[in-house]
């Protein structure tokens, strides 16, 4: 439920700012403000990527460990790439109410070489069968989380430089910055 949560939290977020394709379909929101097509397109999405799971390899539920390492690579994916862009700006980036201070380089690099060193775990081979080299190799033990994972990220790097990039130019602001503080007078 939290995956399904999260998920149509950003898919709604992402077709709101209007950065996904379709995002008329899944921005939609109910009378309740619920986006009922990005939950139901989500679970669908996800449904098709866990029936695989259904086959079990040699007693060892191969595809439900790449499902699991699917989601959560997605998951560090999601929260590396803002962390890396905000160590990549550097002084530039202008910090909003919660800040780390000049604690972000330390911590940002930290969490990003945390969020490799698990991705790179969730991507080995789950049984000795589904190394490529290994004698025995067969498709049906291969992890596939990192096929799934690489081809996701390449259409998205596909889409980002054929099209986006020409059009995107942001989150959509939907709420306005609250008008700073009058400073107290000084005492004289």
């Amino acid at each position: 439920m939290s995956c399904v949560t999260s998920m149509s939290r950003m898919t709604y977020a992402f077709s709101r700012d209007r950065a996904v394709p379709g995002h008329q379909l899944w921005a939609k929101v109910n009378k309740n403000r619920t986006p009922v097509n990005a939950i139901i397109g989500g679970c669908i999405a996800g449904a098709v990527l866990t029936l695989p799971a259904l086959y079990v390899y040699n007693g060892v539920p191969v595809a439900f460990y790449a499902v699991v390492s699917v989601c959560v690579i997605g998951l560090y994916v999601a929260f590396a790439i803002p962390i890396y862009l905000r160590l990549r700006m550097g002084d530039r980036f202008v910090p909003g109410p919660w800040t780390l201070g000049k604690k972000y380089k330390l911590i940002g690099w930290i969490a990003v070489i945390e969020i490799t060193i698990i991705s790179i775990y969730f991507i080995m081979p789950i049984s000795p069968n589904g190394v490529p080299w290994a004698d025995g190799f067969t498709w049906s033990a291969v992890n596939y989380a990192p096929i799934a994972i690489g081809g996701t990220l390449l259409l998205v790097a596909l889409w980002w430089v054929v099209s986006a990039r020409k059009w995107f130019t942001g989150p959509v602001r939907t709420v306005d910055e609250p008008a700073p503080a009058a400073q107290p007078a000084a005492a004289e």
